[in-house]
C-alpha cells in the first residue's frame, strides 16, 4: 500500500538538501520525528540531486494510465447526443442517451453504463441536481394490464400565429401509444368524439376511456350525459372519470402533454391549424416508434403495444345512467363582458347588463336569467359547450336595459 505523504516541512527539506550535499544528518531520528519512512526520505534526496529544488515540489499521484477510464471520444459523443436530443425537444437524460447509444451499431459495444454517463454529464456541467423533486417511489402507480383496456383522453391549449387553439390527445394506458393528437379551434364534445373516432380507426376500439370531468367528456357532475360518453356506451365502451381536483388519476395523459409541449417549443410556431396538425403527426411518429419511454422499461410504445393482444369493448351497448331532474339556482353578478357563470356554463347577456346582480335557474335542458325580478334571457342549453352565446347577429337590436 502506498504511503500517504504530507507536504514537506522546512526542517525535512533542509535535511534532504544537507544529505544530498554530503553533510551528516541523523536520518533515522529525523524520519521518526517527521513521521516519514527512510525510503521516502532517500527518494527525495535522489530527486534533489537530479532536479534541484524543483524535485521537491508536490507531484500528482494520478496513475499514468487508467484502463477503466472512458475514452475521450466516447465522452464527446455522449455530450453531442445529449445536445442533439435537447435541441430536438426530446428527453435527454442519462437513461435516454444510453438507449440511443445502445441502439447505434457504431457505438453499441462502447456504450458505458447509465451511471457512468450520468457522472460524465455532471462533470461536464450539463446536469444540475434537483433534490427538491418528489421521489418517483412515493407515487402510487396503476396501469392497464393490456393495450386498449382503457385510453386516457384530454385537451390542452397551444399557441399558433392566429391565436390560442386546443389540442386533443389520446394515449393508451398500457403501452403509452399516442393513439391520436389533433388540433381543433374549440374543445367541444363533438370534436372530442371525432378525435376518438380517428384514433379508433387506427388502433381499434378500447374497452374503456378515462378522462377528467371536462364538459367535452362528461356531464356526470352536472347531472346529465354528454354526447361523447353517450356514444361510448352505445358501442359498449365504459366511460369513467377521475375525481375532481385530482389530476394524478389521468397522470399519463398529463405527462404526455408536458412531453408534447417540450417538443413543440423547439419547433417553428405554426402559422395555421393545418401546420400545427402536421407537427403533431410528426411528433406521434417519433413518440411511438423512436423514443424510449422510461415508464415502460425504456422500450418504445409500439413495441409494448405489439407484445400483447389488445382488449375489446363489450359486445352489447352499456346501460345509460338516469339523472333525476333538478333545478340549479345561482345568485351571481354579470361580469364586465356581459356574461354570467352558473352550473358550469357561461351565459352571455350583453354588456348593457354588466355589474347587475342576476339570478340564474337551470334544469337539464334550459336556463333562465333574472335581473331585478324580470326575465332577461331564456335559452335552451347547448350541452356540447360551456359558453352559451347570445345567438344575436352582430349589429342586431339589443334588449333595453331595465330602469333603475
Amino acid at each position: 500500500m502506498a504511503e500517504k505523504v504530507t507536504p514537506m516541512s522546512v526542517r525535512l527539506m533542509a535535511a534532504v538538501v544537507a544529505v544530498a550535499e554530503g553533510r551528516e544528518v541523523n536520518v533515522s531520528r529525523l524520519c521518526r520525528g517527521e513521521k516519514v519512512s527512510r525510503k521516502t526520505f532517500y527518494k527525495w534526496v535522489a530527486r534533489y540531486r537530479a532536479e534541484g529544488l524543483a524535485g521537491l515540489e508536490d507531484r500528482s499521484r494520478r496513475p499514468r494510465r487508467c484502463p477503466g477510464q472512458t475514452p475521450a471520444e466516447v465522452e464527446d459523443e455522449i455530450v453531442r447526443r445529449r445536445k442533439e436530443l435537447r435541441d430536438a425537444g426530446l428527453d435527454h437524460g442519462a437513461l435516454t442517451v444510453a438507449w440511443h447509444l445502445g441502439n447505434d451499431p457504431v457505438w453499441r459495444e462502447r456504450t458505458p453504463s447509465v451511471a457512468t454517463i450520468h457522472r460524465i454529464l455532471v462533470r461536464r456541467g450539463l446536469i444540475v441536481a434537483s433534490p427538491q423533486k418528489r421521489p418517483v417511489t412515493s407515487w402510487n402507480r396503476f396501469e392497464a394490464p393490456v393495450p386498449n383496456e382503457w385510453w386516457q383522453i384530454d385537451a390542452m391549449d397551444w399557441l399558433i400565429a392566429t391565436g390560442v387553439v386546443r389540442v386533443f390527445n389520446v394515449v393508451d394506458d398500457h403501452s403509452r401509444v399516442a393513439a391520436r393528437s389533433r388540433a381543433v379551434l374549440e374543445a367541444t364534445t363533438e370534436e372530442a368524439w371525432t378525435t376518438f373516432s380517428q384514433a379508433a380507426s387506427v388502433w381499434g376500439l378500447p374497452a374503456g376511456v378515462l378522462s377528467d370531468n371536462g364538459l367535452a367528456f362528461s356531464g356526470k357532475l352536472r347531472g346529465f350525459e354528454v354526447a361523447f360518453e353517450s356514444r361510448l356506451r352505445d358501442v359498449g365502451i365504459r366511460p369513467f372519470t377521475g375525481r375532481p381536483y385530482h389530476p394524478q388519476t389521468t397522470g399519463k395523459i398529463e405527462r404526455f402533454h408536458q412531453t408534447l409541449k417540450q417538443w413543440l417549443r423547439n419547433q417553428p410556431m405554426a402559422a395555421t391549424l393545418a401546420e400545427l396538425q402536421a407537427q403533431l403527426d410528426e411528433f406521434c411518429t417519433i413518440y411511438n416508434h423512436h423514443r424510449p419511454h422510461q415508464g415502460i422499461g425504456r422500450t418504445t410504445p409500439i413495441s409494448r403495444w405489439q407484445a400483447r393482444t389488445p382488449a375489446r369493448p363489450a359486445d352489447q351497448p352499456l346501460e345509460h345512467p338516469t339523472y333525476p331532474p333538478r333545478i340549479h339556482r345561482a345568485a351571481t353578478t354579470v361580469d364586465s363582458v356581459g356574461t354570467v357563470l352558473a352550473g358550469g356554463f357561461a351565459i352571455h347577456l350583453g354588456v348593457q347588463w354588466a355589474g347587475q346582480a342576476a339570478l340564474v335557474t337551470l334544469d337539464q335542458h334550459h336556463a333562465n336569467v333574472f335581473i331585478g325580478g324580470q326575465l332577461v334571457r331564456h335559452l335552451e342549453l347547448d350541452r356540447t359547450r360551456a359558453y352559451q352565446p347570445s345567438g344575436r347577429k352582430r349589429g342586431g337590436p339589443r334588449q333595453p336595459r331595465l330602469p333603475s
